[in-house]
């Protein structure tokens, strides 16, 4: 999922950076913002089991800087080097919004970057190439806890859609 986003990423023109996408609240900068910081609160959770403060403030800013490429290149490896550690799924994490166990968190970084590399594809043009695997990991997780706070009402779409049409509609989102 990582990879994908990143091919996105620098498929992603410096003047596309302020088009709107498929998540009103966000521009494609703020798309991308928002994974890396993502990515970045995910790393540091999994490296320390929570996030310490001092990087929670800096999670909170501007993660793209002027490359957003290399951004999220570093942002994507520190993740990816935390979730494949010894040990890394075994226990339990706390995040800036709760303790949970870390394959569930898994769920949730996987949920959020397949959703965000769906927008992210729509609004600059491109086209989303994920498998049906890895599209159905982040269909894994109970999202009802989410509704109406970080996610809106579930769109209804038939059972033999794409995995990846499930994935954005269980986010609000029309595929």
């Amino acid at each position: 999922m990582g990879n994908e986003f990143g091919r996105l990423v620098d498929g992603t023109a410096p003047e596309q950076l302020d088009a709107d996408t498929p998540f009103t609240e966000f521009t494609v900068r703020g798309v991308i913002n928002h994974v890396i910081g993502g990515a970045t609160m995910f790393a540091a959770a999994f490296e320390h089991g929570a996030v310490p403060d001092d990087e929670l403030g800096k999670i909170m800013g501007d993660m793209v800087g002027d490359d957003p490429s290399v951004a999220y290149a570093a942002a994507s490896a520190r993740v990816q080097a935390a979730y494949h550690a010894p040990g890394a799924l075994d226990g339990m994490v706390t995040l800036p919004f709760g303790e949970m166990p870390r394959e569930a968190a898994l769920g949730i970084g996987v949920f959020d970057v397949g959703v965000h590399a769906w927008d992210l594809a729509q609004a600059t043009g491109q086209t989303l190439e994920l498998s049906e695997d890895l599209l159905a990991l982040g269909r894994t997780m109970d999202l009802g806890q989410y509704r109406g706070v970080m996610l809106a009402e579930e769109v209804i779409v038939v059972e033999t859609a794409p995995a990846r049409d499930r994935l954005v509609a269980a986010s609000g989102r029309t595929p």
